[in-house]
């Protein structure tokens, strides 16, 4: 068999021949092309004549007995019996009298989905019987077989790969109900607070599931802004303050099409938590506070000293720590904070003095 100028005599020649007439129909003994049912039939001679020939929505090309053929395509969740026949195989052997009965084998015939083509033993025509689902099987492999009426093998198998094409069946879908995400108070303007993601079960790189992802609402204010492309949200707003708004709750929308009109959509809800920072100054109950003790009295509560601070309750930046400036030279008291009311208690620890009836102190407390 021969394939092109190099191999096949009388080739050149044909070509020069052809002349102005390459837009019409060429018939040659080396080259025969023809139209039917809107399809392309490409038949190549080897050099005693016979040949073999798959029809097929592309051409088709066959070189050293051997068939090589682009892959066909079927819409999925469409019928398309009405193309039918999809494909036809077809053997020279046919031409020389010899009885051949095609068959067909692979994914749709003898490996999932079952029932899915059939061949018309006698003629080669390939039919399809049913709906595809591409996110299940995005491509169908088959091969097409010329046997005689006993069965043996008149030519080598024609490999016909099916792709299937997407349509947008599919819409995205969040990895959580809601994302949940936090941030400190006074960040920057386009500090990244947290990023979502969805997939879409429609064809990779393919519009379908190209996602795009946009705020639909958030409460109390327009207070993060969203990348449309990764999901990144980030801070559109420098005046972010606990002690005012200490969360916020988004609903996010993810659209494929690349968010155009008519794509699918999904939605999902972000709960965004203000982190507290030290930015409060802890503030005394009073200035001057005074208080009594029998004498000879140790490890006794004095006093206490209430302090307000406006950072998170409970929290490191809350808590006051008290200690003293003046006033305690002799190590005779002690002062600590009580954790659940974040007060100062001023106690008596040492008792080496003698006062008459009644002896007076001075303390100087700092509170940070």
């Amino acid at each position: 068999m021969c394939f092109g100028q190099a191999e096949c005599p009388g080739y050149a020649e044909a070509i020069q021949r052809s002349g102005l007439q390459q837009q019409q129909s060429i018939h040659h003994k080396w080259l025969d092309v023809m139209l039917m049912f809107n399809l392309v039939f490409l038949q190549v001679y080897d050099r005693s004549g016979r040949s073999g020939m798959l029809s097929h929505p592309n051409s088709l090309v066959r070189q050293k007995r051997e068939w090589t053929v682009p892959p066909a395509f079927i819409r999925e969740e469409e019928d398309n019996s009405y193309r039918n026949p999809i494909a036809r195989i077809h053997s020279d052997r046919e031409d020389a009298g010899i009885v051949v009965i095609y068959t067909i084998s692979g994914q749709g015939v003898t490996e999932p989905p079952y029932g899915l083509f059939v061949i018309d033993g006698k003629t080669g025509n390939l039919n399809i019987t049913g709906k595809v689902d591409r996110e299940k099987t995005p491509m169908l492999f088959l091969r097409g077989h010329a046997l005689d009426k006993n069965g043996a093998k008149l030519e080598d198998p024609i490999d016909l790969p099916i792709k299937i094409l997407d349509i947008n069946d599919n819409p995205p879908v969040f990895s959580h109900e809601v994302f949940v995400g936090s941030i400190e108070e006074l960040s920057e303007t386009g500090t990244i607070v947290m990023k979502i993601n969805a997939t879409d079960a429609d064809e990779p790189n393919n519009l379908n599931s190209k996602i795009a992802f946009r705020i639909i609402s958030q409460n109390p204010s327009s207070a993060f802004s969203m990348n449309k492309d990764t999901g990144e949200v980030r801070v559109a707003t420098i005046n972010l303050d606990r002690e005012t708004q200490s969360s916020y709750s988004l609903v996010v929308e993810a659209k494929d099409l690349g968010g155009a009109s008519g794509g699918n959509k999904a939605t999902c809800s972000l709960e965004i938590k203000i982190l507290d920072v030290n930015d409060n100054l802890p503030v005394v109950q009073g200035h001057a506070f005074e208080g009594s003790i029998e004498e000879n009295r140790a490890n006794v509560e004095i006093m206490r000293i209430k302090v307000f601070d406006k950072d998170e309750e409970f929290s490191d930046n809350w808590l006051a720590n008290f200690s003293f400036v003046s006033g305690n030279e002799g190590g005779f008291f002690r002062i600590v904070t009580d954790t659940k009311t974040n007060e100062g208690i001023l106690t008596l620890v040492k008792v080496k003095y003698t006062c008459g009836t009644h002896c007076t102190f001075s303390k100087l407390v700092k509170i940070e």
